[in-house]
C-alpha cells in the first residue's frame, strides 16, 4: 500500500483523516502536525471568551487519541522542512517520511499586520488553540482591547469581548463591516448592534503605529485619529490594554 501523509492537524486535516478511515481501514496514513495535535474546532477561539472556555476546554481529544481512534500515526510538534516530490519524501527537523499521496491541510495564517512603533511586537493574532492561550493570559486583568479587522472573525471578537466586560475598539479599513459578505444594509445593522453593546467603530482606516506606554498601548490609525462619524461611532485615537 501507499503510505498517505497529512501535513496539518487542523480541522481539515484531522476531517480528511477520518473520511479516509470511512473508507479504507487499512492504509498507512500518518499526520504530522507543528504543534500538539490536539483536535479542536477553530470557529470556538472566537466565542470562548465570554463563557469563560479556557484553550484546554476547547479541546475534543488530544493527538493520541485521535492517532488510536483513527488508526494512523500522529507525529507531533514535527515542523515539515523540505518535500521531495521528485522522490516523493518529505523531510521534517525528526527524519524523513515516504509518502505515495502527500496532502497539505496547512489552514489559512493571518496577514501581516505591518505596524510600526515600539508596541508592534506584543499586537496578539489569535489564529491557533495556542494563540487563544496566549491571548487569554495576556488580556487577564485588562480592561481595554483594540481589534484590528471588522471582518468576519474581528466581529466574532468584539462581540466576544464585550460580552465579557472589555471594552473594544475596532478599526476597519472598510465602510461597514463585512463589506464583502454584506450589503450596506444589513452592515450598517450589525454595525449599530455591536455599538450599542459598546463597540466603537473606526471605519474606513487601518492601523499604522503602535507605542507601548505606561498604560498600555497609543494605536495611530493612518489618519493620526479616528474617522468620526456618529456619536455612537465616533472616538479618539485608541489607547488600549491590548491589540489583536
Amino acid at each position: 500500500m501507499h503510505p498517505i501523509v497529512i501535513v496539518g492537524s487542523g480541522l481539515a486535516g484531522y476531517t480528511l483523516l477520518k473520511e479516509i478511515r470511512k473508507r479504507d481501514a487499512a492504509v498507512p496514513v500518518t499526520l504530522v502536525t507543528a504543534d500538539d495535535g490536539a483536535f479542536y474546532s477553530k470557529p470556538n477561539l472566537s466565542n470562548a471568551l465570554a463563557t469563560g472556555r479556557t484553550a484546554a476546554a476547547l479541546i475534543s481529544a488530544g493527538a493520541e487519541k485521535m492517532a488510536a481512534d483513527q488508526n494512523a500515526a500522529v507525529l507531533t510538534h514535527t515542523r515539515v522542512v523540505a518535500i521531495d516530490t521528485q522522490g516523493q519524501r518529505i523531510r521534517t527537523e525528526r527524519g524523513e517520511l515516504d509518502y505515495g499521496t502527500l496532502v497539505l491541510a496547512l489552514g489559512a495564517d493571518p496577514f501581516a499586520h505591518g505596524l510600526s512603533g515600539s508596541g508592534a511586537a506584543s499586537v496578539l493574532a489569535v489564529n491557533d488553540l495556542a494563540d487563544y492561550a496566549a491571548f487569554r493570559g495576556a488580556i487577564e486583568g485588562k480592561r481595554r482591547i483594540a481589534v484590528l479587522g471588522g471582518g468576519l472573525i474581528g466581529c466574532e471578537f468584539a462581540n466576544d469581548l464585550v460580552h465579557a466586560g472589555y471594552a473594544v475598539d475596532m478599526v476597519h479599513l472598510g465602510e461597514w463591516p463585512l463589506e464583502r459578505l454584506l450589503p450596506v444594509e444589513a452592515g450598517w445593522r450589525l454595525a449599530d448592534s455591536l455599538a450599542a453593546l459598546g463597540v466603537r467603530w473606526h471605519f474606513g482606516r487601518t492601523g499604522k503605529n503602535v507605542d507601548a506606554t505606561a498604560a498600555g498601548y497609543q494605536l495611530t490609525l493612518d489618519n493620526g485619529v479616528a474617522r468620526k462619524t456618529s456619536a455612537a461611532r465616533a472616538a479618539a485615537t485608541p489607547r488600549s490594554d491590548i491589540v489583536v
